[in-house]
């Protein structure tokens, strides 16, 4: 009975919970100032707006401009923005980038 009720436990815990690397799909909200764009590069940087932090993101191929934004090309030193990124060895990749409201 105990064994029945274990394995019972341990099947509905291994579906509850998503694998880690579900979760690191996901990406990472980074809400900030533009401060360099680098479209011959791919490069942008954005200051966090509740602090002193700046990350220098990556775009690619694969990153999705919303809005107005429609590639990298569009983003200006000065704009409000929210990126989703996810960080894959010494890079910070851009997986989305929206003007913030």
């Amino acid at each position: 009975m105990r064994r029945a009720l274990l394995v019972l436990l341990l099947a509905v815990v291994s579906v509850a919970i998503p694998p880690s690397n579900t979760l690191a799909q996901a990406g990472t909200e980074f809400p900030g100032t533009v401060l360099m764009v680098d479209p011959a590069t791919g490069r942008f940087a954005v200051k966090k707006d509740s602090g002193g932090t700046r990350f220098t993101f990556v775009a690619n191929d694969k990153t999705q401009f919303e809005g107005s934004l429609k590639s990298i090309k569009d983003l200006k030193n000065g704009d409000k923005v929210i990126v989703l990124y996810q960080v894959t060895g010494p890079q910070y990749i851009a997986l989305k980038v929206s003007l913030k409201k």
